[in-house]
């Protein structure tokens, strides 16, 4: 009768000096499982832990996330920011005066006075709006500055155009250096510096350090941060639109003579600048009285 080999699953574990087990026809019949049977299990096996797969009804059930909202029978809440269209909100309306001078004696005989009405103001600091425009070329870049734009007083501003001064006279440069004056505008230490390596007279960090960046200035009293540009300051402090007209932003500004476009661009630029700073000031007295109170006064006593 043939020999056969026992399958490995009913084999012992060989060890060093194990023969090859050989079983008879017969006596595997009674050892291997019958047809539809499952195999025995072994001893070692019995150990294991049980690792089978759960069934559906043990399996503990997720709660799935939803975008489904339950709607509130209360009053609705109020938004915490008013969406503006800027399309409704109006540009810039400004019906000063403009004056405008492009001769040496003309620009130091207006910073004279301009001096003295800085001096006889009420003790404390007096705001003036500062800009600058320069022409620039995709092929040679920023030109020498041009022109400057002054405003003390919201009802009128003062433009000068130096593009056809050698050198800045002395009462304009005595009155960007005034102690009692405080020049502001947006990014305005940058306008300092190319003013100062156009004109090496201008002294840049003097300027610098009595002046105020109206975006700083916003951010320390509003707790905010970010870089504010001149037209989204604008929007948020006054709630009106400032024109940057990209045909005028990039006119000639050292051609003569400049057209009223010109002269009114660059004079509301000042104008709205002097209208942040009043503003932002009075936010800054009302948040003070806030924080500290008057005192209220006494009760009479029968």
């Amino acid at each position: 009768m043939p020999k056969r080999v026992l399958p490995l699953w009913m084999r012992d574990s060989p060890g060093p000096n194990a023969k090859k087990r050989v079983l008879s026809e017969t006596k595997l019949n009674t050892i291997a499982p019958k047809v539809g049977e499952s195999p025995p299990v072994l001893e070692s096996a019995k150990s294991l832990p049980d690792v089978s797969v759960p069934s559906a009804e043990n399996t503990p059930r997720r709660r799935l996330r939803s975008n489904f909202k339950i709607e509130d029978d209360g009053p609705p809440k109020a938004e915490p920011f008013v969406k503006i269209n800027i399309d409704d909100v109006p540009f810039i309306d400004y019906r000063g005066k403009i004056r405008y001078f492009t001769e040496l004696h003309d620009v130091a005989f207006a910073c004279d006075q301009l001096v003295q009405w800085v001096e006889k103001q009420p003790d404390g600091v007096v705001p003036l709006a500062f800009d600058l425009e320069w022409p620039f070329s995709f092929q040679t870049g920023p030109g020498r500055v041009a022109l400057m734009q002054l405003c003390a007083e919201t009802d009128v501003c003062y433009l000068f155009q130096v593009s056809c001064l050698k050198k800045l006279p002395a009462a304009l440069l005595q009155l960007l250096n005034h102690p009692r004056v405080c020049l502001h505008g947006v990014n305005v230490k940058n306008d300092f510096r190319k003013l100062a390596r156009d004109f090496p007279e201008a002294n840049a960090e003097r300027m610098i350090e009595q002046c105020v960046d109206l975006g700083q200035w916003y951010n320390r009293i509003h707790g905010t941060t970010g870089i504010w540009s001149m037209e989204r300051l604008v929007l948020q402090v006054c709630q009106l639109r400032i024109s940057k007209n990209k045909k005028v932003r990039m006119s000639k500004w050292h051609v003569l003579p400049l057209s009223d476009d010109q002269k009114l661009y660059a004079a509301i630029d000042v104008y709205i600048g002097q209208e942040i700073y009043l503003k932002l000031q009075a936010k800054e007295l009302q948040l003070a009285q806030e924080e500290n109170p008057p005192d209220a006064a006494p009760i009479p006593q029968d």
